[in-house]
């Protein structure tokens, strides 16, 4: 799950979006702050350096758990501000 990072800025993780159980995102926390994710209602432990390789994993996560994905394939990674 976690890799080298290559953006040397961020470190994406998933969580619930507002606190609600039913949908999942890609959320991402400055490397300074990432003391902060746990602050989230995280919906996976892992974290990741890499945007693209947090959205297929939250993707099928979703999938798996038949949770509704909150589409972050713009990479702005603040859909989960709405």
């Amino acid at each position: 799950m976690e890799t080298n990072n290559d953006n040397g800025d961020f470190i994406y993780f998933i969580a619930y979006p507002g606190g609600d159980r039913t949908k999942i995102t890609v959320c991402y926390e400055s490397i300074a702050c990432d003391y902060e994710i746990n602050d989230y209602a995280l919906a996976s432990r892992g974290r990741w350096y890499d945007f693209k390789e947090a959205n297929e994993y939250c993707k099928q996560l979703a999938k798996d758990n038949n949770l509704i994905f909150i589409n972050s394939d713009d990479g702005d990674g603040n859909d989960y501000l709405d």
